[in-house]
């Protein structure tokens, strides 16, 4: 008698109080693994919630079958890799840019060099063997004694330059240029860094002040302005608007304060006294104007009375000479009679 396997698995479903993993249902799902997808295109009319369960229940579970496909197809019980992803999800955050080049990889470009990978290991002429090209024990070595002993003279070189330390001094100013060129890339990258930053902020603090103002358009866009809706945690109070109060103007009490009130402005706009009111700023103007010319004038007579009168008008000044002052403390010119 022949043994039905498909009998015997689904009497033991029945019997178990696990729910089934069989699908009564056309498999016309699109899966998209790489995301863990399932898309069904069959349309669901006026269904109640039991049939939108059951539904939902039936797809999960056939994506759940094309997992364990996964799981059955890989050799390794390692980790299993989802395939790449089909559906191109939206990004949450901008895409990031690119790192500024420095001014020698711009000049590559633009020239069409490219870089060729060197070998870690060269042939060292001195002990002729292969030695690696930096680090220890590194092929060439100008430390080593036997390396560099001897330094061919050309015909225009200086006989009174040392070869030996014009190498080194040659070898020091590459590395401070090489300083010079990693600082100054250093510094452009960093600017570059902090502009992008800044132009980031300033689209956060953009987008921080639309959803503000948003949030508190929709809590007044109800039917009664937003008084009677439920608040939810942590939403920020609502900005109630202050109403113009008036005065009333029903009783004599109230018409003799509004007078009061007018006649008040009036005396501000146009005073009563309004030739005796003083400007501090013009009063102090002419207050040092009034100071200055005193000074001046008083200075001007000090002046007349110390200069000599003309000679022949008086018989004192007929005989009034005039000497250098010769002693250590005297400055300018004395007088004095003959």
């Amino acid at each position: 008698m022949a043994l039905d396997v498909q009998a015997l698995l689904a009497a033991k479903a029945s019997g178990s109080s696990r729910p089934s993993i069989r699908v009564e249902k056309e498999d016309d799902l699109t899966y998209d693994l790489g995301l863990l997808y399932a898309f069904d295109p069959s349309p669901l009319g006026a269904a109640d919630a039991e049939s939108l369960l059951g539904c939902a229940r039936d797809n999960m579970q056939l994506l759940s079958n094309k997992l364990y496909e996964l799981l059955h197809a890989a050799h390794d019980k390692g980790a299993i890799p989802l395939p790449p992803p089909q559906f191109p999800l939206p990004r949450e955050k901008p895409v990031p840019e690119a790192v500024p080049l420095t001014r020698w990889e711009r000049f590559a470009k633009e020239k069409g060099i490219v870089k060729k990978k060197r070998s870690k290991m060269v042939w060292d002429e001195a002990t002729q063997l292969w030695a690696p090209r930096y680090g220890f024990g590194r092929a060439n070595n100008p430390k080593e004694s036997t390396s560099d002993w001897l330094v061919e003279a050309k015909p225009g070189d200086d006989g009174s330059v040392d070869p030996f330390e014009a190498k080194a001094d040659e070898r020091k100013m590459r590395l401070s240029k090489q300083k010079k060129q990693e600082e100054r890339n250093r510094l452009e990258a960093a600017h570059a860094a902090s502009s992008r930053s800044s132009a980031i902020n300033l689209q956060k603090d953009e987008r921080r002040q639309y959803l503000s103002h948003s949030i508190a358009a929709a809590q007044v866009s109800t039917a009664s302005a937003g008084r009677f809706d439920k608040t939810v945690a942590n939403e920020p109070s609502k900005n109630k608007g202050k109403r113009q109060h008036y005065e009333t103007a029903t009783s004599s009490d109230d018409l003799r304060r509004d007078a009061q009130r007018t006649a008040s402005v009036v005396s501000k706009m146009f005073p009563e006294n309004k030739g005796l009111a003083i400007n501090r700023e013009v009063a102090a103007r002419e207050t040092r104007k009034a100071a200055e010319e005193t000074n001046r004038r008083a200075k001007t007579a000090s002046a007349k009375s110390k200069a000599p009168s003309k000679p022949g008008k008086t018989k004192a000044a007929k005989g009034a000479i005039v000497k250098s002052g010769k002693g250590k403390g005297m400055k300018g010119k004395g007088k004095g009679k003959k």
